[in-house]
């Protein structure tokens, strides 16, 4: 979009509109830029995820591979039985506060983790774990008309706008585990993690305006991406398991490339507009759509910290992890290609920045009885993008707060979990970018102020393990 807005330092109004409509799209794939968003395995879903300083089931290959060297009978854990309903919704679009929104029902990403059956392992311990770190889906399409003086010409114009967009993101992370039993109540494990990365958008917005004489002006901007990319990190950590109290400590490497390949496109198309404001139509066009291009998307250092403290028949969870900063870098870059309609030479790219971010969660375990337990939680999960930032690939700039509860119980030899959460977020849309002209910002003053990005999502659990 920044590459779009610098073909041309003058730009009606009418194309300001469309730029800043564009921006406030691609706050609809949220989670891209979050780390806490998703929680794997039965109790340590219900608890937030809170648990890197816990030795509680299998989901420790995520959370601390340490513990998992303390645990007396680990077991095959399934936690695919969890569905969400996530919401987003734009708010205020204007002064006739129009709402865009989509939802859907859909499964959550979830964990599969179990054992290595090897013999004579001693005080070592082997599995695998297979989970999807981040994964979105979403769609949407939106039409507007109605009366505005957007145009040089004076008065106020009939404006017809549509916008669509569609998204998909789906990162997975295939693992195998060591860990080892250095004493009764310390163990040390890391994780190594391949991960497949794969990821498309398109943003498509045109929009036309009829001036009081009869002069028709339209516009299409269209901006679309999509690339795969093949890592390798490594998760390590460490467990203590004391008498009332457990501590862990983990830390994930940034992840290094293994091989990543995509494409990348834009189409800005302008007729019957005065660009340059001499009275005269300058038709616009620059359209370049590149393959077959390197693709390189980064992923954090992070470093974890949490502990357990245990009563009678309450257990409290508290954990917190802290995730690197990245200065920008391209994650693609196009070759230069020539403007059809002046013959300048420009060039297309995805870029992408990452604030540092902490975040914190807690959690509480009640026992009613060695077969039902109960569980609360409250975690945050802040989005590591600046709002201010100039990249293009993600501008979900959204803080996200999770609450849980739910129960446990046991029957026979299975182990059940029943849980509902429930997570939200909201913030006022970036209305401005740099280089805008003062009367496309006075426009934007008068019209999108106060535009509201919300998010919501419920959470049911049904899982199980044996």
């Amino acid at each position: 979009m920044n590459s779009l807005i610098e073909m041309k330092q003058i730009i009606p109004r009418i194309f300001s509109l469309l730029s800043i409509c564009c921006l406030c799209l691609p706050p609809i794939l949220a989670q891209d830029a979050n780390y806490w968003t998703h929680q794997y395995g039965t109790r340590s879903t219900l608890l937030g995820g809170a648990v890197i300083g816990s030795v509680l089931d299998l989901s420790g290959a995520y959370y601390n591979p340490g513990g998992l060297s303390l645990i007396e009978k680990p077991a095959i854990i399934e936690a695919a039985k969890v569905f969400q309903y996530p919401n987003v919704m734009l708010k205020g679009l204007g002064q006739e506060d129009i709402n865009l929104s989509t939802s859907i029902l859909e499964p959550a990403p979830s964990l599969l983790a179990g054992t290595l059956p090897f013999k004579g392992l001693d005080n070592h311990w082997l599995g695998y774990s297979f989970l999807t770190r981040q994964y979105v889906s979403t769609g949407l399409i939106g039409s507007f008309v109605s009366s505005r003086d957007v145009h040089p010409d004076p008065g106020e114009e009939a404006i017809s706008s549509d916008l669509r967009m569609t998204a998909n993101l789906a990162e997975s992370w295939f693992g195998l585990t060591w860990a080892y039993k250095v004493k009764q109540s310390i163990g040390i494990g890391i994780s190594p993690y391949f991960l497949v990365r794969s990821h498309n958008s398109s943003i498509q917005t045109f929009a036309q305006a009829l001036t009081s004489d009869g002069k028709i002006s339209l516009v299409l901007n269209g901006h679309e991406y999509s690339y795969v990319n093949y890592r390798l990190l490594w998760k390590m950590g460490a467990a203590f398991d004391f008498d009332k109290i457990t501590l862990g400590f983990t830390l994930t490497t940034p992840s290094i490339k293994i091989y990543g390949s995509g494409g990348i496109g834009l189409n800005l198309t302008v007729v019957g507009l005065d660009l340059n404001e001499d009275r005269t139509k300058d038709d616009f066009m620059a359209a370049d759509y590149q393959e077959k291009l390197d693709a390189n998307y980064k992923t954090p250092l992070s470093l974890g910290i949490g502990l357990t403290y245990k009563f009678e028949n309450v257990r409290v969870y508290g954990s917190a992890e802290w995730f690197a900063g990245m200065a920008k870098y391209e994650v693609m870059r196009g070759e230069d290609f020539t403007i059809q309609s002046t013959g300048e030479t420009k060039s297309i790219s995805l870029t992408h920045e990452l604030e540092s971010v902490l975040n914190f969660g807690i959690g509480i375990e009640y026992f009613f009885s060695p077969k039902l337990k109960s569980y609360a939680s409250f975690t945050t999960d802040f989005s590591a993008v600046d709002p201010d930032s100039d990249t293009n690939l993600s501008l979900s700039s959204c803080d996200i707060y999770h609450m849980m509860v739910g129960a446990d119980f046991t029957l026979g030899n299975l182990s059940f979990t029943l849980g509902v959460g429930y997570a939200y977020g909201s913030r006022l849309t970036n209305t401005f970018t740099e280089g805008e002209e003062s009367a496309a910002r006075e426009f934007l003053e008068n019209t999108l102020s106060g535009m509201e990005y919300k998010y919501s999502n419920i959470k049911f659990v049904l899982g199980f393990a044996f």
